[in-house]
């Protein structure tokens, strides 16, 4: 047995028998824990964060840099063998303080300052954009455990019932009314609801399970969870979607990286000064205190065409995010037709099958007379219920898929 099982079953017999005594969960509840302890959105909090400090970085680089700069050189020259002193000077003596700013700049740092406010943007709305995708994926997985609970009480109100019916046909059948082979393919039939109503209070411990792995619990406790209340919510249409602000992010990060290829053939323009011992004759170096200033000038003039290899690069980028856009509103409408199609033709079955239920149990109640006096076959009192409990299934299902479709439609429609 794999150790997940192992666990589910450990859970299983430690909760099962008071599982309705356990305190109640809500979808509210899972939701804060899986924001608060998921690790991802946490990421992308301090992404966020980060770039505030690239931000200082990028304004100390407009500051003058001050450098030390020290270097001994030594180049002997013996008999003639050696570096050619007229080269060398036999040696080299170098300790100085070194100043630099650049010059007339702020273009040039202009599009680096909108790049880390954009990385924020995109870092804030991929948090965002998790933080809706985790609320979708623990609400589908709570409807799915809630719809656990439906099923139990289903299973244990069909129990309850047979088990009031069997101390009363053991009775018909001591008194002859029913024959011994009835009562024993009752009890067969009671025993195997007993399985099926311990088999989904088990399906209901993995689910459970699933759902604190989702939020980030480690609680082992097994709570009653409450209904979850979900509503559909208002179309926003997709010019609207909040799904496509991240490919406008996109957009502006490809714009912006055209920016900062343009600005590195920029001329740059920047001072300097120096101040220090500069020497080659270490007895003299006493007289060689001194100092250098002057500027420096820089204009690309000719890479071999890189700057347009990358512009076509940068245009390729933007092609794609198009592609990725256009496919998307594509998707978006058709999802929320589709979504809308089922969630009509959900509450038509959904209507349909409340007809057929409560014959279904007018039957069983009627059925249930007719067998305390003995005037019913147990087999077919025992197939009433069987259909009856499959009509009550079919209709929480149909009542788990209307919330399940209602959250997948708040998803889309956002």
């Amino acid at each position: 047995m794999r150790k997940r099982e192992q666990i589910l079953l450990f859970l299983f017999f430690l909760f099962a028998a008071r599982w309705i005594e356990a305190q109640t969960g809500t979808l509210n509840y899972y939701l804060q824990q899986a924001l608060s302890n998921n690790p991802q959105l946490n990421d992308f909090r301090n992404q966020a964060q980060s770039t505030a400090f690239d931000s200082l970085k990028i304004k100390a680089t407009r500051k003058p840099q001050v450098n030390m700069l020290g270097q001994i050189l030594v180049a002997p020259n013996v008999n003639g063998y050696g570096y050619d002193n007229a080269v060398t000077n036999s040696g080299n003596y170098e300790l100085l303080m070194g100043v630099s700013q650049n010059l007339f700049n702020k273009q040039i740092l202009a599009p680096q300052y909108e790049s880390l406010s954009l990385q924020r943007q995109a870092a804030g709305n991929s948090g965002v954009t998790t933080e809706h995708e985790l609320t979708r994926d623990i609400t589908s997985q709570y409807i799915q455990a809630y719809a656990d609970i439906i099923q139990i009480e289903h299973a244990d109100a069909i129990l309850q019932l047979l088990t009031e019916e069997s101390s009363v046909l053991k009775s018909l059948t001591e008194k002859g009314i029913y024959k011994t082979f009835d009562y024993t393919t009752f009890q067969v039939a009671l025993q195997s609801q007993e399985i099926i109503l311990n088999q989904q209070k088990f399906q209901y411990c993995s689910d459970i399970h699933a759902l604190n792995l989702l939020s980030g619990i480690t609680d082992t406790a097994l709570p009653k969870l409450s209904p979850p209340s979900i509503t559909g919510m208002a179309p926003v249409g997709v010019s609207s979607s909040r799904f496509l602000v991240g490919f406008r992010i996109d957009s502006l990060q490809i714009s912006n990286r055209k920016l900062l290829t343009s600005v590195n053939y920029k001329p740059k323009l920047s001072w300097f000064a120096d101040g220090g011992i500069l020497g080659s004759q270490p007895a003299y170096l006493y007289r060689n205190f001194g100092t250098s200033f002057g500027l420096n000038f820089s204009l690309p003039i000719y890479d071999g065409k890189q700057k347009q290899l990358e512009f076509k690069k940068i245009n390729l980028a933007e092609n794609t995010r198009n592609s990725y856009q256009i496919f998307f509103k594509k998707q978006y409408q058709e999802q929320i037709a589709t979504i809308m199609d089922e969630i009509n033709e959900n509450e038509k079955l959904l209507a349909q099958t409340k007809k057929q239920l409560a014959l279904s149990e007018e039957q069983i109640r009627v059925g249930k007379n007719q067998l305390n006096i003995g005037a019913l076959p147990v087999s077919d009192f025992i197939l009433a219920i069987r259909t009856g409990n499959e009509i009550k299934n079919s209709m929480s299902q149909l009542q788990i898929r209307h919330l399940l479709l209602l959250n997948e439609l708040n998803y889309w429609n956002w």
